[in-house]
């Protein structure tokens, strides 16, 4: 468990200096539109930078139960159709991230020799950011079902 959560915490702060990054970016992309000297470059870095915090920032989403599930139905059951249910709907959700890790593999690996129109940069870091995102979301689902089956047995035996 202390490995996850160093991993958590390396995560959330690459969020956030992603974040503030992409603020950073669009703000001066506002001021050098204002006086008519656009910048192409930062469209395309902060479209880059987006694309990895979606994917890094679903990870954080899965890791707190935000993720879309089957809420009203798991809330209303107990025990162990709780249980059931409940694996059901992780076992689905981590066949969907597996094929979103497969895809995006190949993905990447399909634009290893693109490079990006403005700044040149390869295309297949960029769209690494799905079997990253994907890895860490996998991780965060397995760490949350145990979780949240250990939180529901607490509950139950008080």
């Amino acid at each position: 468990m202390k490995a996850v959560k160093v991993i958590r915490k390396a995560t959330d702060a690459l969020i956030v200096a992603l974040f503030a990054a992409l603020v950073t970016l669009v703000l001066i992309q506002v001021f050098t539109r204002t006086f008519h000297m656009s910048q192409t470059w930062i469209d395309e870095i902060s479209k880059f930078v987006f694309v990895w915090l979606t994917y890094l920032g679903g990870s954080v989403t899965v890791s707190r139960g935000m993720n879309i599930t089957f809420d009203l139905i798991l809330e209303g059951v107990k025990g162990k159709t709780f249980k059931i249910l409940f694996t059901l709907v992780n076992l689905c959700t981590l066949v969907f991230l597996a094929a979103m890790l497969i895809l995006g593999s190949q993905n990447a690996w399909a634009n290893r020799v693109q490079t990006s129109t403005m700044t040149n940069l390869n295309m297949g870091l960029m769209n690494l950011a799905i079997p990253v995102g994907c890895v860490l979301m996998i991780g965060a689902q397995i760490e949350y079902y145990f979780r949240v089956l250990k939180e529901r047995e607490e509950a139950g035996s008080k």
